[in-house]
């Protein structure tokens, strides 16, 4: 059996690799809070280019994405 790894992707398990991704969004306001720059990036469409959704600098948004996910959204709403 071929684990995801020999395929280009993570070998952790799924429940790591979530339990990281909840983490990364629970503390995403604070990072775009206290960052000297931040950028957001969406790299959910495999083989394409990750696009930026969001740019902060010094805790300000400079830049937000016209269509961006819902989850954003919340983390804005946290700002």
């Amino acid at each position: 059996m071929r684990i995801r790894a020999d395929r280009g992707g993570h070998s952790a398990p799924e429940s790591v690799l979530r339990g990281i991704y909840d983490s990364s969004l629970r503390n995403l306001a604070r990072a775009i809070r206290e960052m000297d720059a931040i950028a957001v990036y969406d790299n959910g469409e495999q083989d394409t280019v990750p696009r930026v959704l969001l740019q902060a600098e010094g805790g300000q948004v400079g830049y937000i994405a016209g269509q961006h996910p819902e989850w954003l959204e919340q983390v804005l709403a946290e700002l």
